[in-house]
């Protein structure tokens, strides 16, 4: 929608708008007059979420987050209402005890008597000691509650008069009390901060107690299983006498290793000895063969050399650390060098002498070779023990080391439950050192201001702007045509043009044209109506038909508009009323005259009709006498005098095309106005004898179901079709 068009509606409605603001305004300073006089103390709690300011027992850093959530649960609490009870008790009873701020209000004297105000104090303290709420359910509870309603201490007074905040960037929170008397604000400030510390600090307490008493049990229990696992660990090491595990250990691994390397001796050597007995065992057979066959010699050193490459590969393969290898390889290169010396020397000389020394050395190798096979029996014997004995340290050792373990595991979880429960401890000492009032609210030297000035500005603004809205809401809703992006979403017709909504009642149209207007509203109704005219005047057509959907739309304006704007440059102008069923035309341009109308069938009209005349020949004189003058120059009508006739039934038996065809000679513009197309026919049965239609559509109307399909229709006259206009001028504005 337009905002130039939102704007004139909201000009429109200027003094309906400016009246219900000025009436609300007026209200407001009436009903103001007596507002009560108010009283605000205040004061202030340090919580120290945020400043680190009270006892930090954790050493953790601020957190915004967690200072916030901490805030948040203060607020919630100081906010409940077992903390309003609390100042409605302490209310009463400094009422009750001393001179108070109100006196006891009961409308039934005789139980105003019987209440024993000394009973009452005394219940009420009993609570504030106790904490504890007023119930229904328990025995005194409809007297408290009727000794605080008469003192006007109740729930709602509490909270009504009561107001916690957190102080925007601040450590504070802001207690502030409101009522008529400065004394009592400021009691109920401090009693309330008391009240709530006092709770603060028994709920503080009730929860880390459960804390301390969580940790002082997990305490007890770890020391029980680190007294179990020392005592295990104690008499495992008593029960198998082990002092140094460690020591004892290396010590039995050393000798082991000893043994290990004495074995190796043993077995080299004893590896020696055989080569040898087998050496000389070979050398007594070849002597007492006298010397041996050539060849056999020859065999013996090829395999003495292959087993010497043999045991030379392993040798150097082992990393020549062997020395049992070492000694076979000297031995088996002794024996080569003797199998060479025997080819060498001759096989017969002293055979006999020689064997006896072979026989003697193979004896005394003999008992050399015993001898070994002895010592390593015992190193074997004595490394099976040490291993046995190895074996099973392994094993106590495993043993050992579990136990050690889990003494060094229940020590650590002993010294954790001890170090949580020092700080559970000391967190309930510093829970509720943090969080004091800061300094005692004091009464109030002056009252609240009561903002009247502001409730009475309010008061009009608010009306304003509502009024302003709900007109601006109205029109947005409003589903009529009333500007032309409207008219083009809606209708989706071709627009000719708009005539602005002004009010023509008693508009003097002669002077309208003849000067220039010093109302702008009324310079553009005329800057439209000429625009209108522009456009019928470029269409070449003489004859228009004006129509619109349903009745009220503004035909008989536009009609009388369009015919006026046209005279105005010199052009003689027809209106033909041929609206039958509202011939507001011919009444209000006869104004009293005689005029000619279409229903009268004299001879004369009918020759006209036909183009016949009784000699046959057209006069101009009888032409002329159809038509009547307006008291307007230039526009001329032919009236009716109504009825419910269709147009074709009353142009019957005559040719009312012949008659438009001879009045284009007389005239240059001829305007016919037609009945509403949705309610008649009349409009369909004319069009045949005119140029153009021209539909008419009021700013009012809502275009419904039957509305479309009159619209439809229009739409099939393609050619015929000028260009609807949309009318704002409202119908009851229209002079006719």
């Amino acid at each position: 929608m337009d905002i130039l068009y939102l704007l004139q509606v909201l000009w429109r409605k200027k003094w309906l708008i400016i009246v219900t603001s000025v009436v609300s305004t007026v209200l407001a300073f009436f009903l103001t007059r007596n507002l009560p006089v108010k009283y605000t103390s205040e004061s202030r709690i340090s919580t120290g979420f945020t400043t680190g300011e009270g006892i930090n027992v954790t050493n953790e850093r601020f957190n915004p987050r967690l200072a916030g959530l901490k805030f948040d649960n203060l607020l919630i609490l100081m906010r409940s209402s077992i903390v309003y009870n609390f100042l409605s008790y302490r209310l009463a009873v400094h009422d009750i005890e001393s001179e108070g701020f109100r006196s006891l209000e009961i409308d039934d004297i005789n139980e105003l008597k019987e209440i024993d105000l000394v009973k009452v104090s005394d219940l009420f303290k009993g609570k504030l000691e106790s904490f504890s709420p007023l119930t229904p359910t328990e025995e005194n509870a409809d007297l408290l509650r009727k000794v605080l309603q008469g003192y006007g201490y109740g729930y709602n007074f509490v909270k009504e008069g009561l107001n916690v905040r957190r102080v925007a960037n601040t450590d504070y929170v802001e207690v502030t009390f409101t009522s008529n008397d400065p004394q009592l604000s400021a009691f109920a400030v401090n009693a309330f901060c008391d009240e709530f510390l006092r709770y603060y600090s028994q709920t503080k307490v009730e929860s880390g107690s459960e804390s301390v008493s969580f940790f002082d049990k997990l305490v007890i229990q770890k020391k029980e299983e680190l007294d179990e696992k020392s005592e295990a660990l104690k008499s495992f090491k008593t029960n198998n006498s082990f002092l140094n595990f460690q020591s004892q250990g290396e010590n039995q691994i050393g000798q082991v290793t000893e043994l290990e390397t004495q074995k190796s001796e043993i077995e080299s050597t004893l590896y020696s000895l055989k080569l040898k007995l087998d050496n000389l065992k070979s050398r007594n057979v070849n002597t007492s063969r006298s010397g041996g066959s050539q060849v056999d010699s020859n065999r013996k050193i090829l395999s003495l050399r292959r087993q010497i490459s043999d045991l030379n590969s392993r040798y150097l393969a082992g990393g020549s650390s062997d020395l049992g290898l070492k000694d076979s390889l000297d031995l088996l290169r002794s024996q080569l060098n003797f199998q060479l010396a025997l080819i060498e020397s001759a096989p017969d000389v002293a055979a006999a002498d020689e064997n006896e020394d072979v026989d003697q050395e193979i004896q005394n190798t003999e008992i050399e070779i015993a001898v070994q096979e002895s010592r390593l029996g015992q190193v074997d014997s004595k490394l099976y023990n040490l291993r046995t004995s190895l074996s099973g340290f392994a094993s106590k050792e495993a043993v050992l080391t579990k136990l050690q373990r889990d003494v060094e595991v229940a020590t650590n979880e002993y010294l954790n439950a001890q170090k949580r429960y020092n700080e559970s401890q000391n967190k309930l000492k510093a829970a509720t050192e943090s969080i004091k009032q800061v300094y005692l609210a004091t009464p109030p030297a002056n009252p609240e201001s009561s903002k009247r000035l502001i409730i009475i500005a309010l008061s009009g603004i608010v009306v304003f702007g509502l009024g302003v809205f709900l007109i601006l809401a109205k029109e947005l809703l409003d589903d009529s045509i009333k500007v032309q992006s409207q008219f083009h979403r809606i209708v989706n017709l071709p627009l000719a043009g708009t005539i602005m909504k002004v009010n023509v009642k008693n508009l003097n149209y002669s002077s309208l044209f003849s000067k220039k207007q010093e109302d702008p509203v009324l310079e553009s109704f005329k800057h439209f109506l000429r625009k209108i005219r522009f456009e019928l005047e470029n269409t070449s057509a003489r004859t228009f038909m004006i129509t619109s959907l349903k009745n009220d739309e503004g035909k008989t304006f536009v009609v009388f508009a369009l015919a006026f704007v046209m005279s105005l440059v010199k052009k003689k102008i027809l209106i033909i009323d041929t609206n039958f069923k509202n011939n507001t035309l011919t009444k209000w341009l006869s104004k009293g005259k005689e005029v000619k109308l279409l229903e009268s069938k004299n001879s004369t009209e009918v020759q006209l009709w036909s183009s016949k005349h009784k000699n046959g020949k057209e006069t101009p004189e009888s032409m002329k006498g159809l038509v009547s003058q307006t008291e307007y120059n230039n526009i001329y009508i032919i009236g009716n005098a109504g009825g419910y006739e269709s147009p074709e039934e009353i142009f019957q038996e005559r040719n009312f095309e012949v008659l438009i065809e001879k009045l284009k000679e007389y005239f240059d513009y001829i305007l016919l106005e037609g009945p509403a197309l949705n309610e008649y026919s009349d409009t369909k049965e004319m069009v045949k004898y005119v140029d153009k239609i021209i539909p008419i559509f009021s700013a009012d109307s809502k275009i419904k179901q039957q509305d479309k399909e009159s619209i439809k229709y229009l739409n099939s006259l393609d050619g015929k079709l000028t260009g609807a206009i949309l009318n704002q001028i409202e119908p009851e504005n229209i002079n006719n």
